[in-house]
């Protein structure tokens, strides 16, 4: 429930065959895949002249996530996904103006945490496309997240066209460390929040060498939605969230392979944030006699304006108020560069990106206010994959 980032998230990147130009149309997976990764997270440290409390130092993370695949007869298959995560590091729990200038409060003690996660997805493949469901349970010490889901695909005009939807459901619960500590906190102990998601898209095969996809989703939340590890925090008790996207994909024949991903999202919700996020990949094949290896720059950049009740007040008043970053206007750069080495049946992959975001990022609905607590961190990953 505080303050942090998955590190799993910066990492996911969709990818397609690099050896021959793209396919659309899925086909039942025939093998089974064993799998794990390990990735660590490190956030950078709080800027020490804007920091109000000793403590500068933010979050690391260290996550190890196996994960196993097999066929179930002719037309199934089922994915299985065990996450494990250790969290140590300090939380902001306060930014306010003071004298023209921004001060961060934090929480001062090192927090450890361990968080567990489990998810299993069962599919069925149909002739013209497929039908899944997936089940996840995420427990910390904190917060305890049950969700169920459903997504499908159907294929049409001899497989060049596909339509996706998605449905998943959460529901949360919050018991916040030494619960007695804040009023915010003993507020929270106990409540939920829970959320709803609609995701429908199409995805086009333009010619053997391009691919697009286009889709909306939605998302409702409800319940309690502040953050009670923050001083001053009370957000409204729901929220609505609408997203755009749309994704190309273009094989070239440079080298032994290759491909272009562009990926655009517009963001809104009904607490006034507007993002935009642009990722670009160029995924680089390279084939030896025994051995496959892929290499992927990436660039992204995001950018998003503030919510309505964000404010830098040291005693805020109104019905609704918060400090956090992640509410402030603010745009981010995201660096990275993923590695892939297959050998027979072996997969190893070694990934890394680096995030900075700054007001200065912004370019549109500049305060001149500093944000000192916003994000800036590494991940690094290293992963083994096994299919037989």
């Amino acid at each position: 429930m505080k303050s942090k980032h998955n590190a799993l998230a910066a990492l996911t990147a969709a990818a397609l065959p690099l050896s021959s130009p793209l396919v659309n149309a899925e086909a039942t997976p025939e093998k089974q895949v064993m799998a794990y990764r390990y990735s660590q997270y490190n956030e950078m440290d709080n800027p020490r002249e804007r920091t109000f409390t000793p403590e500068t130092k933010r979050y690391t993370i260290d996550v190890h996530q196996f994960h196993h695949a097999r066929p179930l007869g002719e037309d199934w298959y089922i994915q299985g996904e065990f996450q494990y995560e250790t969290l140590s590091g300090a939380s902001p729990t306060q930014t306010y103006r003071e004298d023209g200038k921004s001060v961060l409060i934090t929480s001062g003690a090192t927090i450890d945490e361990t968080r567990y996660d489990l998810k299993i997805s069962p599919k069925r493949y149909f002739s013209e496309g497929t039908l899944g469901a997936t089940f996840a349970y995420s427990q910390e010490n904190d917060y305890q997240s049950v969700s169920l889901g459903s997504d499908g695909t159907l294929e049409l005009f001899d497989k060049h066209t596909t339509l996706l939807a998605a449905l998943s459901a959460s529901y949360d619960t919050l018991s916040p460390t030494d619960a007695q500590g804040s009023f915010n906190r003993e507020a929270a102990d106990g409540n939920n929040k829970r959320s709803v998601s609609l995701f429908q898209g199409v995805s086009q095969i333009i010619d053997k060498n391009r691919v697009l996809q286009v889709g909306a989703g939605l998302t409702h939340f409800s319940g309690y939605l502040s953050d009670p590890y923050k001083t001053y925090d009370v957000r409204p008790d729901e929220r609505d969230q609408f997203t755009i996207s749309a994704l190309y994909r273009q094989y070239f024949a440079v080298g032994d392979g290759a491909a272009l991903h562009a990926d655009y999202r517009f963001y809104s919700d009904d607490w006034g944030i507007l993002s935009h996020t642009v990722t670009a990949r160029w995924m680089q094949q390279f084939d030896g006699r025994a051995l496959q290896f892929q290499l992927t720059p990436l660039v992204r950049y995001y950018r998003q304006t503030s919510a309505e009740f964000y404010t830098l007040e040291r005693f805020p008043s109104g019905d609704y108020y918060s400090s956090d970053a992640r509410l402030s206007a603010y745009g981010a750069i995201t660096l990275g560069l993923d590695s892939r080495a297959r050998w027979r049946a072996w997969t190893v992959s070694l990934d890394f990106q680096y995030y900075l975001a700054d007001e200065n990022f912004s370019v549109i609905q500049r305060t001149g206010d500093e944000t000192p607590s916003l994000l800036s961190y590494t991940v690094l990953s290293l992963g083994a994959e096994y299919r037989y």
